[in-house]
């Protein structure tokens, strides 16, 4: 079972919802600061409206560097962001979405940054649901979950199967596989639901995917093996190329037909083919 926040376990009843639906979560990504994405009054809310189930949130601190190209410079966009103001952003997201996930994508420098206590501490403040942990050890895994957060950990293909159990096994529900190496970078044509495919014959718990999901046929080739995909670096990358008074009509078009793909989900297609 998933454990999330204090109040409501919003992730688990947003995940048992999808299923009982034949859905699948779609989980879309968004760095707090970057003027991008937090520029536009309301694109959380927005994005949230049109389809997103569940929404993971980059916090930008001194060292962190994510190393996919997109999100990097997202990162790099919000540098100059006080870390009070990511906070209060992220205070005004929950007060607007009361029953939306918020998920904090959690890098070792993030961690290194802020500390343990004080990351645990303002995520309950700001009504976060849980954190993806992208280098997660099970001693990270249980503090998160002891805080009463959904402990997420990626965990890339290469790692160790006893490893990878271990991960399994200390999460709290959920856990993140990515196709590609890095966030961001494509994937070969037709190449989602292979990959997809081979992550779920060898994952022990439900995960959602992501790493190079950029269209409706990839979701639709990964939601018959997976409980979610996640978009990113699309997401942002679309969103850049439109003037800021379009950005927000623009990003509720792109969620809409993504959120179209994730279900009812029928004959897996591992070949990847819509």
């Amino acid at each position: 079972m998933l454990n999330a926040g204090p109040e409501t376990d919003r992730l688990a009843a947003r995940w048992r919802a999808a299923e009982a639906a034949g859905d699948r979560l779609l989980v879309v990504y968004v760095t707090l600061g970057d003027p991008l994405t937090s520029g536009p009054p309301g694109l959380g809310p927005a994005v949230a409206a049109a389809g997103a189930d569940v929404l993971e949130l980059g916090l930008p601190t001194p060292g962190t560097r994510p190393r996919g190209a997109v999100v990097g410079a997202s990162f790099e966009r919000a540098r100059g962001t006080q870390l009070a103001q990511v906070w209060a952003e992220l205070g005004e997201l929950r007060r607007r979405l009361p029953d939306v996930p918020l998920v904090l994508l959690v890098y070792p420098e993030t961690v290194a940054d802020i500390g343990w206590s004080a990351l645990l501490a303002e995520s309950a403040r700001g009504g976060v649901d849980g954190m993806v942990l992208t280098r997660p050890s099970v001693a990270a895994l249980r503090r998160v979950s002891a805080a009463g957060l959904s402990a997420i950990p990626l965990i890339p293909p290469n790692v160790e199967s006893s490893f990878a159990r271990d991960l399994e096994e200390a999460a709290s529900g959920l856990t993140y596989r990515p196709l590609a190496a890095r966030t961001g970078d494509p994937l070969e044509p037709d190449s989602v639901g292979r990959l997809a495919a081979r992550l779920r014959a060898g994952a022990t718990t439900p995960f959602i995917v992501g790493f190079g999901i950029r269209n409706e046929r990839e979701i639709r080739a990964a939601a018959p093996h997976v409980a979610g995909v996640v978009i990113g670096s699309e997401f942002i990358a679309r969103i850049s190329e439109v003037s800021a008074s379009g950005r927000m009509t623009y990003a509720q078009q792109l969620i809409g037909r993504w959120k179209s793909a994730t279900g009812p989900v029928g004959v897996a297609d591992p070949g990847g083919e819509s």
